[in-house]
C-alpha cells in the first residue's frame, strides 16, 4: 500500500510522518472498517486505511494517536484500568461512555498539534457542526436525572458524556455557558468532580517526560467514589 503515501502525506504531516517513521516500523493495511484506525505494539505501528477515502487529514489523525503512544500517553488503557478497581464506579460507566471520555481527553492533547501543523480547526472532528447540548436535551435530562433520591443510570451517563463533549467542542459558534450553569444546578458535586478533572487534565504536559497523569486519574476516581458512595443508581 506504499503507493497510497503520495495521497496521504502532504506538506503539513510529512514531518510528523518522518519523525514517527524513525521510531516505529509503520505498516499500512486496508481498514476492516469504513474509517481509519491505528494500533501500536512495541516498535511496530499499523494504520488501517479506508481505501474508498484516501484522506490526508484522516491519516494525520491516526499519526497523532501514534504520536501520543510515543509520548507514553495510553489514556484509553489507563482510564479503563483505573475504572476497574472500584466496582461501583466501573458499572457507572458504560462502554460507550468510557470510549467517549477517552476520545475527548485525547482530542484535548492532539488538537493543538493538529492546528500547529496547519490544518483547519473544523477538520479534526466529524461532528464539528453538531451542537453537543440544546434546550430540548437539557429538559429531558432534568426530567430523568433523579426521582425520589434514585438516580437514573442512563441520565447520569448522559450528564458525564455531555459534560466532556461540551468541554472538548472546538466549534466557537456553540456557547455552552448556560448549559454548564444548568449542569451545576442539577448536580453540583458531580459537576465539580468533572470540572476539576478536566482542569487537571489541561495541565498535563505530554512533552515533559517527568510529567504524568497517574495522580490526575487517581484523584478523579477517588472523587467519583465519594460522589457515588451514598447514592442509589438504577
Amino acid at each position: 500500500m506504499k503507493e497510497h503515501l503520495t495521497l496521504l502525506i502532504d506538506d503539513k504531516n510529512i514531518d510528523l510522518w518522518n519523525d514517527l517513521s524513525n521510531i516505529y516500523e509503520i505498516e499500512l493495511i486496508a481498514s476492516p472498517e469504513e474509517n481509519y484506525i491505528s494500533k501500536v505494539s512495541g516498535k511496530s505501528a499499523t494504520i488501517g486505511i479506508y481505501e474508498s477515502d484516501l484522506n490526508a487529514t484522516s491519516f494525520t489523525n491516526q499519526l497523532l494517536h501514534i504520536y501520543l503512544k510515543s509520548k507514553n500517553v495510553k489514556i484509553t488503557e489507563d482510564f479503563y484500568t483505573a475504572l476497574e478497581k472500584p466496582e461501583n464506579i466501573n458499572t457507572l460507566f458504560s462502554d460507550g461512555l468510557k470510549e467517549h471520555v477517552t476520545y475527548c481527553l485525547e482530542l484535548e492533547l492532539t488538537r493543538p498539534l493538529f492546528l500547529k501543523m496547519g490544518y483547519e480547526n473544523q477538520l479534526i472532528t466529524s461532528d464539528f457542526n453538531e451542537p453537543k447540548m440544546n434546550k430540548k436535551m437539557l429538559d429531558v435530562l432534568f426530567k430523568r436525572y433523579k426521582n425520589k433520591d434514585v438516580y437514573d443510570r442512563e441520565a447520569v451517563d448522559f450528564f458525564i458524556g455531555t459534560f466532556f463533549a461540551m468541554k472538548s467542542c472546538n466549534n466557537p459558534a456553540f456557547k455552552y455557558h448556560k448549559h454548564f450553569i444548568a449542569f451545576q444546578d442539577l448536580d453540583k458535586e458531580l459537576y465539580t468532580t468533572l470540572s476539576e478533572f478536566w482542569l487537571d487534565w489541561k495541565t498535563f504536559d505530554m512533552e515533559d517526560p517527568e510529567d504524568s497523569y497517574d495522580k490526575i486519574l487517581q484523584y478523579f476516581i477517588e472523587d467519583l467514589v465519594g460522589w457515588i458512595s451514598e447514592k442509589t443508581i438504577s
